[in-house]
């Protein structure tokens, strides 16, 4: 990536930076956080400005992060008419959703917050946000506020370290992927006390 962005130039960071920052909210596997703390020894370099790498990173997170809360609008109808699945139409039940959507109006906004501080959970939160129908400006507030902070930090570390930026993307993918490991307990913990109350509620 070094090599490759020494041999691009320098007007074309900001186009680049931009469709790195897309593309980590439409296809997890990108290394999304790796561009963007590489980003911090670019603008070390005087390689890109501020203004401009700021720019690029809000606006690609902000305009992949509302596709993604809008293809969450239409998987439920979609899912619903072309996968007869039984297992996936009990997820897409009433009752799931209502418990769902009661939840995000509980928690929603934390949720989005803290989903952004994991490379794995991001991607989900906004097709979530999409599905439950959650207030788009809501969201949108909040996915700005955890993607300012989340890249400010990256974009100090690159910074700092400037050339030495790689020491830092090991530490990231050891917190990465506690936070995943975190959400994923709850998640089923949260699964395991809906089959319960509803089990005591049969009985």
């Amino acid at each position: 990536m070094n090599e490759f962005l020494n041999s691009v130039p320098m007007e074309y960071y900001s186009i680049f930076i931009f469709a790195s920052a897309f593309m980590e909210n439409v296809f997890p596997p990108y290394p999304g956080d790796s561009v963007i703390v590489f980003s911090g020894y670019l603008l070390a370099s005087e390689k890109i400005g501020l203004v401009s790498l700021i720019t690029a990173v809000m606006a690609g997170n902000l305009i992949s992060a509302i596709i993604m809360y809008y293809f969450g609008v239409e998987l439920i109808s979609f899912v619903r008419k072309k996968i007869k699945m039984k297992f996936i139409q009990e997820i897409l039940d009433l009752k799931h959703l209502t418990r769902t959507h009661d939840w995000f109006n509980k928690y929603g906004i934390m949720a989005v917050i803290f989903s952004r501080f994991s490379a794995g959970i991001r991607f989900f939160i906004s097709i979530v946000a999409g599905m439950v129908k959650m207030n788009l400006i809501l969201f949108i507030s909040a996915f700005s506020i955890a993607t300012a902070i989340w890249n400010m930090l990256l974009l100090y570390g690159g910074y700092t370290l400037g050339q030495n930026w790689e020491q830092l993307l090991g530490y990231i993918r050891l917190y990465s992927g506690l936070i995943a490991v975190i959400f994923v307990l709850v998640g089923l913990l949260y699964l395991l006390k809906s089959k319960f109350k509803r089990k005591s509620e049969i009985i």
